[in-house]
């Protein structure tokens, strides 16, 4: 064992801090980190050497979620598994880690500024973005558009998506004033930006804010560059968010646009104590439950150090790692036979094997 091993604590007697038995592994699931859950929705056929383990391992994992209080009818319904539907990702469960982000969007905002939101893969952008699209989108003076595909997405498919917000709130235009309407928008792209251009000032007016949110603008094509900026002329307020190649990129393919936002860079990554608590939040929304600052269960102190240093506090990684210990803990749960009271999560998991067999 290397010296940065995590160590087996046995001294509570816990199942998830016991050492190997001496005994021959029964057969193992495969070990690659963090893929095995996502691996379990691929099919239903029940042959193959993975196919022969999904009716064997679904059960386990779903069981060991209702022992802990849970009403876990589909692996999705399980802790730390809401990247799988990004979109529908609730709010209790997500960590304001970072109040200086926070308090300088919302400033900005407030401003009607536009917002380049910054920071490496993984840190929390896409979660935030859809987080503040459903809450700004409930308040009467903010109306959200989103780009969902950028790479598929063309100037006049652009000015439709937020044609089609500003209509949602009733800002329409006057067809009488165009060539050609279909569905409510103009045919031809020039009079496209001529209709957004007409529901931005009418909403305005009225002390509205049509808010643009692009995500992944490092991935943009620069087709799409110019009519952003055109969008943000016309009086629509954009928040474009992105890793460090997406503020280089459009720095040497659209200065003038970058040189129209205002950059919050670097997302917090998450201490120990905000790794507890995504644990502890991901715990309480799974039972349906009110997160009111309670402490994690099942892992202990030492899991969640471990987690942190593994991960170095990165919001997705994290929740990886998380769900790879929880699937690893009901698999020794199942095992062993123990009261679901008896099972901890210590970093000694990391190196226990996923033999299904239980004990003789």
């Amino acid at each position: 064992m290397t010296e940065n091993s995590p160590q087996i604590d046995d001294t509570d007697g816990d199942v998830g801090g016991q050492s190997h038995s001496e005994e021959t592994p029964a057969p193992t699931v495969d070990d690659s980190p963090n893929r095995f859950v996502e691996a379990m929705k691929g099919t239903d056929e029940q042959e193959g050497v993975f196919s022969s383990r999904f009716a064997e391992i679904e059960p386990i994992l779903l069981s060991f979620g209702r022992a802990l209080g849970g009403n876990a009818e589909t692996l999705d319904d399980l802790p730390f598994t809401e990247e799988s539907g990004t979109e529908k990702m609730p709010e209790p469960l997500y960590v304001r880690h970072d109040e200086e982000m926070l308090t300088q969007l919302t400033s900005w905002l407030l401003q009607g500024q536009h917002i380049g939101l910054i920071s490496p893969y993984g840190t929390g952008k896409t979660a935030l973005r859809e987080i503040a699209a459903r809450d700004l989108g409930k308040r009467d003076d903010f109306l959200v558009a989103s780009v969902k595909n950028p790479n598929a997405t063309t100037e006049r498919g652009l000015y439709e998506t937020i044609l089609k917000t500003a209509y949602s709130g009733g800002y329409e235009i006057d067809p009488d004033n165009y060539w050609q309407v279909r569905n409510g928008i103009p045919w031809a792209t020039a009079e496209t930006r001529k209709a957004v251009r007409e529901v931005s000032r009418a909403a305005r007016a009225d002390g509205v804010t049509i808010l643009l949110i692009v995500d992944e603008i490092e991935d943009l094509p620069a087709k799409l560059l110019p009519p952003l900026q055109t969008a943000g002329d016309l009086g629509i307020r954009l928040f474009l968010s992105g890793t460090p190649d997406g503020k280089d990129r459009l720095h040497e393919f659209r200065e003038t646009l970058e040189s129209r936002l205002r950059y919050y860079e670097d997302i917090d990554q998450f201490s120990p104590a905000d790794t507890a608590e995504y644990i502890a939040r991901s715990f309480a929304y799974f039972r349906d439950e009110p997160y009111d600052g309670q402490g994690p269960p099942l892992f202990t102190p030492q899991a969640i150090k471990f987690i942190h240093e593994q991960t170095g506090g990165n919001p997705r990684e994290t929740r990886l790692e998380c769900m790879d210990l929880f699937a690893r803990a009901a698999f020794i749960w199942h095992r062993s036979g123990r009261e679901i009271e008896r099972i901890n999560i210590t970093p000694a998991l990391r190196n226990r094997s996923l033999s299904m067999a239980p004990p003789e």
